[in-house]
């Protein structure tokens, strides 16, 4: 009986030593459908790529606009922490992007985002590692938000 109780004890500490941070991924709209080609001219999409950017505190760490190529920094993504094995899990976010003026006169906006996340202990910390190919359709959210918050910024004020 008692190893029955001590193991139920242990299961209970573990369930119970979870917790997670109040980070969330941000999300579209319900049912958002992404455009990604654009009828309006490479310098108002750039822009509204920019504003997009800006209006979410989202760190640009390089931009060329001649070759239409935004890198952003990393986003950090929700954490976990796991008190009774002293683990905590934190993921983070980026997001490539590209304009590409089309021969018809649009232009094609491509947005790409890289999902890593690393586990720590109180010893040491893994390496970040790129999880997107097991996350796509986390992957595939955060794209299509992205792009919503182009599109508004495309409508303006």
């Amino acid at each position: 009986m008692k190893p029955i109780l001590y193991a139920f004890a242990c299961a209970v500490l573990l369930l119970a030593g979870c917790v997670t941070d109040n980070t969330k991924f941000p999300a579209p709209t319900a049912n958002f459908v992404p455009k990604k080609e654009y009828t309006v001219s490479h310098d108002k999409l750039w822009q509204a790529t920019l504003d997009a950017l800006d209006n979410n505190h989202i760190a640009v760490v390089s931009s060329d606009k001649a070759d239409g190529i935004i890198q952003t920094d990393y986003i950090a993504g929700p954490g976990e922490v796991n008190i009774a094995l002293a683990i905590s899990q934190i993921t983070r976010y980026k997001y490539n992007i590209t304009l590409r003026d089309e021969a018809d006169g649009s232009v094609r906006l491509n947005i790409m985002c890289t999902i890593e996340d690393s586990m720590s202990n109180t010893h040491n910390t893994s390496q970040w590692r790129d999880v997107t190919s097991e996350n796509t359709a986390l992957e595939n959210k955060l794209e299509a938000w992205l792009y919503e918050q182009i599109e508004d910024a495309l409508k303006g004020p």
